[in-house]
C-alpha cells in the first residue's frame, strides 16, 4: 500500500530530476534539502543512493571516452573514491549536529562556489596536487554527506573545460564515487531493506522529472533558474548550520 509519506517523497523526487534535467546539476543537494525536514540525515542520503547512482550513470554515457575521463582525473578518482567509502562507514558514528552541520556546510559551498565561479586558471604542474586536495575533501564532504561536487566543481572549472566535457566529467565522477559510497553505506548497515526498496522506487519520478526538465531546458533562462536554486540551496545550507548548532 502507497502511504502518504511516499506520495511527498515521489513529489520531491520528481522535482529533482526535473531540476537535474533542467540545468544538469543539484539533484542530491536538492533532495537532502527537502528530506532532512523529514529524516535525520544518514536516512536521507540513504534514501537518495539509488537516485544519484543512476541520474549520473545516464550522464556520464552522453559524450567521449569515460575510459579517457577516469584516467585524466585518476587521483582524485582514487582519493575521493577511497575517502567516501571510509567516512561512509563510520559517519553512522558521527552525533547528528555535526551531521547537520557537515550537510549544511557542503550545501553552502556548493551554492557559494556556483553563484561566484570566478576560479583562476590551474597550471599543469599542479594538477596533481589539486587532484588529491579536492579528492580528500571530496572524500570527507562526500562520505558524511552525499555531496561532493564542490570541490570536484571547482577543480574542474579551473582546467577551464568545455561545458559538455565538464558535464560529462562530473557524471563519470560521481557515478564512480556514488558506488563507493552506496558499498560504505551497505557496509555500515544503513542502507536497509525497507530503505533500498524505497529508494528504488524513487528512480521512476526521479526520471520522470529528469526527462521533463531535458525537454523544457533549451526553452527557459537557465541562468535565471539556476541563480535561484542556488540561492534556495543556500538558505536551505545555512538553515542546517543553525539547527546543528542550535537545535531544533
Amino acid at each position: 500500500m502507497i502511504t502518504p509519506e511516499f506520495y511527498i517523497l515521489a513529489a520531491i523526487f520528481l522535482f529533482g530530476g526535473f531540476v537535474k534535467g533542467a540545468l544538469g546539476i543539484g539533484l542530491p543537494t536538492l533532495l537532502l534539502g527537502f528530506l532532512t525536514f523529514m529524516y535525520e540525515p544518514r536516512i536521507a542520503v540513504a534514501l537518495i543512493l539509488f537516485s544519484i547512482m543512476a541520474a549520473n550513470m545516464r550522464q556520464a554515457m552522453i559524450g567521449g571516452s569515460m575510459w579517457e575521463i577516469v584516467k585524466s582525473h585518476r587521483y582524485f578518482c582514487i582519493f575521493a573514491s577511497f575517502g567516501i567509502f571510509v567516512v561512509a562507514i563510520v559517519g553512522s558514528k558521527v552525533p547528528l549536529p555535526i551531521l547537520l552541520i557537515s550537510v549544511g556546510v557542503s550545501m553552502t559551498i556548493f551554492a557559494l562556489s556556483s553563484l561566484f565561479s570566478f576560479i583562476p586558471k590551474l597550471s599543469a604542474k599542479y594538477d596533481k596536487a589539486a587532484q588529491i586536495t579536492a579528492g580528500i575533501l571530496g572524500g570527507i564532504l562526500g562520505g558524511l554527506t552525499a555531496i561532493w561536487g564542490p570541490p570536484l566543481a571547482v577543480y574542474l572549472m579551473a582546467l577551464r573545460m568545455e561545458k559538455d566535457k565538464f558535464i560529462q566529467t562530473l557524471g563519470v565522477m560521481f557515478s564512480i564515487q556514488s558506488l563507493f559510497l552506496t558499498a560504505g553505506f551497505i557496509v555500515s548497515g544503513e542502507l536497509t531493506v525497507p530503505l533500498a526498496m524505497t529508494g528504488a522506487a524513487l528512480l521512476i519520478p526521479t526520471f520522470i522529472g529528469m526527462y521533463l526538465g531535458e525537454k523544457i531546458r533549451g526553452r527557459m533562462d537557465t541562468v535565471q533558474f539556476t541563480r535561484v536554486f542556488l540561492c534556495v540551496f543556500l538558505l536551505l545550507g545555512l538553515n542546517l548550520i543553525r539547527r546543528g548548532i542550535m537545535g531544533g
